[in-house]
């Protein structure tokens, strides 16, 4: 079984899968406290699919981009049960999460979410079937400088893409539907089994953050908001 965990973006959650089929998952809200209604969760998903701690055989975790304390809470949590429990962690972009929720289809797909202080994380993705390749790193950009990138035909996805304005859009780009802005933990649940089948998971201590970005308090030391890019 492969327990999921997931706090990046505004809401959250966690969930339990087991042989390509999620067992239970609960969803976190948008709000404040994700550290205290984490583990709560956990327990959730567990009790529902009737399972203890020594049937997990891995964990799954989101690493960013993100908000910040949101991301850390999920991601600490992940490594302090694989380090109890001598697991293995696939961590996943919060972007390529988001991708992977776009119903099947054969075209480019853009992940976006809220980066805050004027940005958006975004990621390009080509789609066949329910297959994805990536084609641009998760970065951090204005969307003044991401408009330019966006070329038609593609499907804008997530959070982010309620932030342009559907005037500046060009022909050919469509807005995925809002309910898809809601990352899935059981997707989560799915991708990292996928990941830890084919030996990608890593030790805890391997597990690192990936922001996109500088901090506020970088910000204030003169390192730019919106050149960093990071792969996964």
């Amino acid at each position: 079984m492969i327990l999921a965990l997931d706090t990046c973006l505004a809401g959250g959650g966690a969930a339990l899968a087991h042989e390509g089929r999620v067992l239970a998952q609960a969803l976190l809200e948008p709000g404040p406290g994700f550290s205290r209604r984490l583990l709560p969760a956990i327990e959730e998903v567990m009790h529902r699919a009737g399972a203890a701690r020594c049937d997990l055989g891995g964990l799954a975790v989101t690493i960013g981009p993100g908000f910040f304390t949101g991301l850390r809470v999920a991601l600490a949590t992940a490594q302090g049960l694989a380090l109890g429990l001598g697991l293995p962690v696939a961590g996943v972009s919060s972007l390529r999460l988001l991708a992977e929720a776009a119903p099947e289809g054969e075209r480019t797909v853009w992940a976006l979410a809220d980066a805050r202080r004027g940005l958006l994380y975004a990621a390009r993705f080509e789609q066949h079937g329910q297959d994805f390749a990536r084609r641009e790193a998760d970065m951090a950009i204005t969307p003044e400088r991401l408009l330019p990138l966006l070329a038609p035909p593609a499907l804008l996805l997530g959070p982010g893409a309620r932030l342009i304005d559907p005037a500046e859009l060009a022909p050919g780009l469509e807005l995925a539907p809002a309910e898809l802005d809601q990352p899935s933990p059981g997707l989560l649940a799915l991708i990292g089994a996928r990941r830890l089948a084919a030996g990608q998971g890593l030790a805890p201590h391997q597990m690192r953050p990936r922001y996109c970005r500088p901090s506020d308090a970088e910000v204030r030391f003169g390192l730019p908001l919106d050149d960093y890019r990071l792969v996964q």
